[in-house]
């Protein structure tokens, strides 16, 4: 081959290595990445995961506001602002001594409870909460032997008042006739002989202490009824926060029929602390200081019910904080998601600091001025998990 042949090859080889060069210059640094993606969506989906890297380790969400509405996501500009420290326990709910009330058997017998009265139920006072049946025991009824002699006892006496007074029986005789009577009519219980034993107060019925059907002796408690106004909180904390307790001055409380972020506030409910002893509370497995507090229940409140309560004591300012709504838990770590307008978001790791039950301070990953989803967060992961675009999304920007 000649000397001008290969300079006319290496001309032709340059040529087009400009050509693709100049190619590859012309198409964005997006369709770049985007080389083999599928662009068929399926329809139905909630948008999700059009990650386009800002920065390093930084990804865009797709979230129309649409849908963001439609699933309830909420986001709010965070402030420095106030926040309670709170300490974690456990405690239980006491009834006030004169709120409680036992209901008795009133003769022996076999119980019997109405279909409409179990745990739980609201009753009204003088309602018949059993019935005692005692003419199906062993010896009989007590109380009909009772009436039988009380019957006995006044004709008795009735035959002698016209002879005493006519001087025809002597004093002694007409006497131990009407102490025959008296007697036998102490004897006799109008409650006994109908079997009912009946609320004394108005509440509710927070247990059933005997089995339908079993036999009982007359005075045996057979239900406890609470009115469930006045109760009083037992939360027991840990020792270690001794320190801590002179400065506690509310509580939020969460029991297990509750929803997971939902708590009850005892300054709603009227509540104040009235003391603490340094005494551990009888059964308790550790070193505990039993804190008490009084409420007026307003109905969300179960009497007997344990419950976790988170105390809170003296307020600090300028602290960051965002609801537990706010949080993801993901492989032990937390995220919260940052909106940065009406159809973009992005996950930022945080440092999680103290909680009052409500709200947990942000340590580090957030900066006032921020909006953050406060609510949904949920959805937001979900879309940040989906491997759709949604539908009508350009890659061109």
């Amino acid at each position: 081959m000649t000397k001008k042949f290969f300079i006319t090859l290496a001309t032709g080889f340059f040529t087009t290595a400009c050509i693709m060069l100049s190619g590859c210059s012309k198409s964005s640094p997006d369709e770049l990445s985007h080389a083999g993606h599928n662009h068929n969506h399926p329809e139905g989906h909630i948008h999700g995961n059009d990650s386009h890297e800002e920065g390093e380790g930084s990804g865009i969400i797709m979230l129309h506001a649409a849908e963001a509405e439609r699933f309830g996501v909420k986001a709010d500009t965070l402030r420095p602002g106030g926040f309670s420290d709170g300490i974690r326990a456990t405690g239980r709910v006491l009834a006030g001594a004169t709120d409680a009330a036992v209901v008795a058997a009133p003769t022996s017998g076999i119980v019997h409870f109405p279909a409409s009265v179990s745990a739980g139920a609201q009753v009204h006072a003088g309602a018949v909460i059993a019935t005692v049946e005692a003419g199906k025991t062993s010896g009989g009824n007590p109380d009909v032997a009772a009436r039988a002699a009380l019957e006995a006892a006044k004709r008795e006496l009735d035959r002698l008042k016209p002879l005493y007074a006519e001087k025809l029986v002597t004093a002694s005789d007409y006497n131990a006739a009407l102490a025959a009577y008296e007697q036998a009519k102490a004897a006799v219980s109008a409650t006994a002989l109908s079997g009912r034993a009946t609320a004394p107060v108005s509440g509710i019925v927070t247990s059933i202490d005997v089995a339908q059907g079993q036999y009982v002796e007359a005075g045996t408690p057979i239900a406890s009824i609470s009115k469930g106004r006045s109760l009083t909180l037992r939360i027991d904390v840990p020792q270690k926060f001794f320190r801590e307790i002179s400065s506690i001055s509310g509580a939020r409380l969460h029991f297990p029929y509750m929803d997971a972020d939902e708590t009850v506030d005892i300054a709603e409910l009227g509540g104040k602390c009235t003391g603490n002893t340094s005494v551990a509370p009888t059964g308790s497995t550790g070193a505990y200081i039993p804190v008490y507090f009084t409420v007026v229940n307003d109905g969300r409140i179960l009497p007997e019910s344990s419950f976790d309560a988170y105390l809170t004591g003296a307020s600090r300012q300028g602290v960051i904080s965002v609801p537990r709504t706010a949080l993801s838990e993901q492989q032990g770590n937390f995220f919260v998601y940052e909106k940065l307008d009406d159809d973009c978001y992005r996950k930022l790791p945080v440092v999680t600091g103290n909680t009052d039950g409500q709200s947990v301070e942000i340590v580090s990953g957030l900066s006032s001025g921020q909006v953050i989803v406060t609510e949904g967060a949920v959805t937001v992961r979900l879309a940040e998990g989906a491997a759709v675009a949604p539908e009508g999304h350009s890659h061109n920007h």
